[in-house]
């Protein structure tokens, strides 16, 4: 074809359309189109951008085609997520909007939750009832092995609604106002049984003399010298949570991290918890030291999230 030929054929295709690419014909949810090994979905963001106009928290699905199958994972916060490591992140994410809720309530002059002596309900407009409530109870007479308190969740009797879209959203900003109340039952529930942030849940005792969270078969009865004018005084110690790391490489170098509840009556600390490290000197946190703890768990838990996520990282060339 000479240059004057070519130079005809682009004048005869300037108004004609480029035909569309061919959508993905291996998943329905990818949004690629045309050739592609890397199947992603659109983007999804929080409704409201930061400070500087820039979107916050964008996740989407991607994927990628390899000789062991789809290779599928969550992107979000810098990392590949499984679907389990996504849901715990964002359960993580609701805790903190509830802690971030609780300042808003400090601003408003609000009482702070109290979930071990409210009961928590949900309505709807046109609702004959209640649809949804919950509230802390203790079983007069637990069964053996069984949990002295658990969260009932009920809805009044015949209670049904019918919602348009007005409804509908009404609904929804009720159900998220609730969420957080409920979470926090529940970790009221956890700390009357002992169970804490995790960790199997154990019955709560309900001896006289004792906490509710006391291992009464593990507290001690001291007797004071009659010098120092006798009586008794108890130290209560409560169930221990335990963990053993091991790299897999060398069993018998673990380590041993335990922590548990106590209070020696003889002390005028009160109650603390008790973390030992294997063979260390055990340390001992009042309230104020656990939650300052916590925080610098979370953020090395964090730490390690971000570093199993740059493990599957290749060097650059």
């Amino acid at each position: 074809m000479s240059i004057s030929e070519a130079a005809g054929t682009r004048q005869l295709n300037l108004g004609q359309t480029e035909p569309a690419a061919a959508p993905c014909g291996a998943y329905a949810w990818c949004a690629e189109t045309g050739d592609h090994s890397m199947h992603l979905t659109a983007y999804v963001e929080a409704p409201t951008p930061d400070g500087y106009g820039d979107c916050v928290l964008p996740a989407n699905v991607m994927a990628e085609d390899g000789p062991e199958g789809l290779d599928i994972s969550v992107g979000w916060l810098d990392l590949n997520l499984t679907a389990d490591q996504t849901r715990a992140r964002v359960a993580e994410l609701h805790r903190h909007l509830d802690t971030v809720a609780a300042l808003a309530d400090i601003v408003d002059g609000r009482p702070p939750l109290e979930p071990g002596a409210e009961t928590y309900s949900v309505s709807a407009a046109g609702a004959t009832g209640d649809l949804i409530s919950s509230e802390i109870y203790h079983l007069d007479d637990p069964k053996s092995g069984e949990p002295a308190a658990r969260i009932a969740v009920f809805g009044q009797p015949e209670a049904d609604a019918d919602l348009d879209v007005a409804g509908a959203d009404q609904f929804v900003a009720d159900l998220e106002l609730y969420l957080p109340r409920l979470r926090a039952q529940r970790n009221h529930l956890a700390a009357i049984l002992g169970a804490g942030g995790g960790g199997s849940v154990r019955t709560a005792d309900g001896t006289p003399g004792h906490y509710p969270w006391c291992n009464t078969s593990a507290c001690i009865t001291h007797e004071y010298e009659e010098r120092d004018g006798g009586g008794t005084y108890t130290e209560h110690i409560g169930h221990e949570t335990s963990v053993t790391v091991s790299d897999d490489g060398h069993p018998e170098d673990t380590i041993a991290v335990a922590v548990g509840l106590g209070s020696d009556e003889s002390f005028t600390s009160g109650t603390q918890v008790y973390v030992n490290v294997g063979d260390l000197n055990g340390l001992a946190f009042n309230p104020a030291g656990v939650d300052k703890l916590i925080g610098q768990l979370d953020t090395l838990t964090s730490a390690l999230r971000t570093m199993r996520g740059q493990m599957d990282s290749e060097a650059r060339p």
